[in-house]
């Protein structure tokens, strides 16, 4: 189930990341609010916990169902996969789009699961909108969290996809996101909007990164499409 990554780099302030559409959404409880303020997206915080609503099904069969609101409809078996994560079913709520279920095939309680909220245009092209958030995983247990908009400038935009990855993948992937930004702050004292080189060197500077990145995990993440 397995799809090519390829990536559609938006000429923006930003730099936003196009891969195969696999999956939907995060699973656990929603929970306390740990996310960190840093501006760079690249703290991880954690708002995920344990399925507490009835079920009905089997978690690993295509029937699987929750009763509970907006997850009526919910279909958790195995739609998604990566090297990384193995296989998973995932689901977003239809009543609130920032919350998120999912149930993982592989157990694993030493690297966390990160779910990023992102928003994808209609060229599948994707920028996030929210930092991560991030859970340990056990076999077939199904988990409930919420996704937040926290990204400056990005509050108004719907939560219509999520990139699923491990933990120690964020670095890489906040390179990318932020390469441009970066770089024009760093280099581009009057702005890349009034330095053409300057914005070509920034642009260069993003596609390298991100290459890199696909390149490296191509087989480790999943971009998904929600809706």
């Amino acid at each position: 189930m397995k799809k090519n990554i390829s990536f559609i780099l938006l000429l923006a302030t930003l730099t936003s990341c196009d891969s195969p559409q696999r999956g939907r959404g995060i699973t656990t409880s929603v929970g306390t609010n740990n996310l960190s303020t840093d501006t760079t997206g690249t703290t991880a915080g954690s708002s995920f916990g344990t399925t507490t609503g009835t079920t009905t099904g089997t978690t690993t069969g295509s029937s699987a169902t929750t009763a509970s609101p907006g997850f009526e409809s919910c279909d958790l078996a195995d739609k998604y996969y990566s090297q990384a994560l193995g296989y998973f079913g995932l689901c977003q709520n239809t009543q609130d789009e920032t919350i998120l279920k999912l149930r993982p095939s592989l157990s694993d309680q030493s690297m966390r699961t990160c779910l990023i909220p992102t928003y994808k245009e209609t060229t599948g092209s994707s920028t996030y909108i929210g930092q991560p958030q991030c859970t340990l995983t056990s076999q077939n247990v199904p988990l409930i969290g919420k996704l937040y908009k926290n990204r400056s400038g990005f509050g108004s935009y719907p939560i219509n996809g999520v990139m699923v990855m491990k933990e120690n993948l964020l670095t890489g992937y906040f390179a990318c996101m932020n390469a441009y930004a970066n770089y024009v702050s760093q280099a581009c004292p009057y702005g890349a909007r009034t330095n053409a080189m300057c914005n070509t060197y920034a642009l260069q500077f993003r596609d390298n990164l991100c290459a890199q990145f696909k390149t490296q995990n191509a087989s480790s993440y999943v971009d998904i499409r929600l809706k």
